[in-house]
């Protein structure tokens, strides 16, 4: 098990996204990867996790348009939220990047999707996917 200071933690998950990296759960007992961070394995309950780096590839598999966002978001407003299934077999939520938020129609489910990262006005990095 990993030293207190290198503990998978949200916060430490948040980090990484700022840091512009992707980081990852894995457990240590079955081999699950989780994202985000939960305090057990959803496929073995243990609670032996360490930090794992995700390949950034996977697929759409969900996806709405945000018109009404929260106050903290609304100059960011029209955009998307997507349900990625990553190739490492876990779902992340996370923003689209590369596709007009006033079209969805050109959106497709089961698009190849490869990570990248957005960069808020107010300088807030967001986990992102476009096509790959």
């Amino acid at each position: 098990m990993n030293d207190k200071s290198n503990k998978p933690t949200i916060e430490k998950y948040k980090q990484f996204i700022q840091e512009g990296k992707f980081r990852a759960f894995k457990c240590s007992d079955c081999g699950a990867v989780i994202a985000p961070p939960l305090g057990s394995c959803y496929s073995c309950g243990s609670s032996k996790m360490e930090w794992t780096e995700i390949s950034g590839k996977g697929r759409l598999v969900s996806f709405t348009v945000i018109h009404v966002a929260p106050e903290e978001f609304q100059d960011e407003a029209p955009y998307y939220i997507a349900i990625i299934e990553l190739d490492e077999g876990t779902r992340v939520t996370a923003r689209l990047s590369g596709f007009d938020p006033l079209k969805p129609e050109d959106v497709k489910l089961g698009t190849s999707m490869e990570l990248t990262f957005i960069e808020s006005p107010k300088g807030r990095k967001y986990l992102a996917f476009k096509a790959a």
